[in-house]
Parts: structure tokens; sequence; C-alpha cells
């Protein structure tokens, strides 16, 4: 479910020009009436569907608008926890002898074991704290990192100075040719999705963008048998 949240983050990055709020919080009015209009045209959609496609067709919309309307109100990042206690709420519908206690159209009524879901803990509850150190994680592993790369480098000069100095000075002038391009290139990377990314680079006053697809490989290690020529064929 995470992944799927995740990807409808990526479409309301790429087509709502507005921010998405970090913590619980109520949209404006039109926001509101805009996702409840989205649903229930997804609803009607599935009332209507005469196959099976097509009812898994709307299922699948409805959950995307839902997931999104998550994100609206900033709830996204707690929706698998409040999905779980919700469950945990269900499940709790099952008497001790179990037997379920159903309606005649089918649905399930409550019983005496029945708890209902504890959701204000969730909705209350502080993830910044959670988000912040993801950040300041990720900004130490890049400098260790860097460090390491340094590390590195000085270990291999040293080398070449002792084993091969001719090799040695080739590489200090490759470091400086490499650090002069550099000084005239500008690499930015952005995207903010979860499948493609793009780097935009600025070279001489122009800017050249990249696009990053990050898709499957390509299965390999296997060679299709070739089907002989018609040579090879009258040779037989």
């Amino acid at each position: 479910m995470e992944k799927q949240i995740l990807q409808v983050k990526q479409f309301q990055e790429a087509f709502v020009n507005r921010e998405m709020p970090l913590k619980p919080t109520m949209p404006d009015p039109e926001i509101v009436e805009l996702r409840q209009t989205l649903l229930e045209e997804e609803v009607k959609e599935l009332r209507d569907a005469e196959t099976l496609t097509g009812k898994a067709d709307a299922i699948i919309d409805a959950m995307y608008i839902l997931i999104g309307t998550a994100h609206e109100i900033g709830i996204a990042d707690r929706l698998i926890m409040l999905f779980d206690e919700v469950h945990r709420s269900n499940m709790s519908k099952l008497p001790e002898d179990g037997i379920p206690v159903v309606r005649e159209d089918g649905k399930v009524l409550k019983p005496e074991t029945y708890s209902p879901p504890n959701l204000e803990p969730i909705m209350e509850r502080d993830f910044s704290i959670y988000r912040s150190l993801s950040e300041q994680a990720m900004e130490l592993e890049t400098r260790e990192k860097i460090l390491l790369e340094q590390k590195v480098l000085r270990r291999i000069n040293s080398l070449l100075k002792k084993k091969d100095p001719i090799l040695s000075n080739k590489m200090r002038e490759y470091n400086k040719l490499e650090a002069e391009i550099l000084n005239q290139l500008k690499v930015t990377y952005g995207g903010g999705g979860i499948n493609e990314r793009y780097a935009i680079i600025d070279f001489q006053s122009e800017q050249h963008i990249v696009k990053l697809d990050f898709k499957a490989p390509k299965v390999g290690g296997v060679k299709k048998e070739k089907k002989p020529t018609k040579k090879q064929t009258k040779a037989k």
C-alpha cells in the first residue's frame, strides 16, 4: 500500500498546482466539494459497469481518488496505520463462538465483542520528527560517502606517487581538468516522483534536460537460436 500512496503522491505533484499539507488539515470547501464529486462519479461508474473490467477500473479509480484525498487532508503518512486500526475494529465483530451476526442484506452486525476503532491517537500523532530524522540521516549518509571517496582518492594518489610518479602526474592533471570542466557546468536534479526524475544541465548559458526513466532492465543472458539461412539449409 505504501507504493500506491507514493504513486498517487507523484500524480498529485505533477497535476495539482498546490502544496499538500504535511499534517492533518481540513482543506478549503471547494477542494472538499471537488474530491466528493470525483468519488461519487467513480461510485456511479462502479454501479453502472456491466463488465468485470469496468468494475475493476471503477474500483481502482475510486481507490486512487481516496488516496489522493488522503494527501489533500494531510493523512497519507498515517494512512496505513489508520487502515490497520479499522481492520482490527472490523475483526472484533466476530463473536467468541466464531459465528458472525449478519443482517438480511449481508451487513455484518456488531456483537458484544465489537471494539470501535481508536483513530484519534493516530490522527494526533506528530510524524514530523521521523521526517526530519530521515532527512538528517540522508544528509549524514551523503557526507560520509563524500568523506569515504576523498579518503580513497588520497590513498590512490599516495600509491601512485610511490609506485608510478608519471601516472601520478597524469592523475593530478586529470583532476585539475575535471575541476575546470565542472566549474563551467551546473547540474540540477528534480522531478519529485518515484518512477522518474530529470536533470537540467546548464552549460554556456544553455539548458539541456535529461529525463531519467527508471525501468526494469531487459532480461538477458539467454540467446535465441537463429533460424538457418536458405544457403545453410541447402548445404544440409
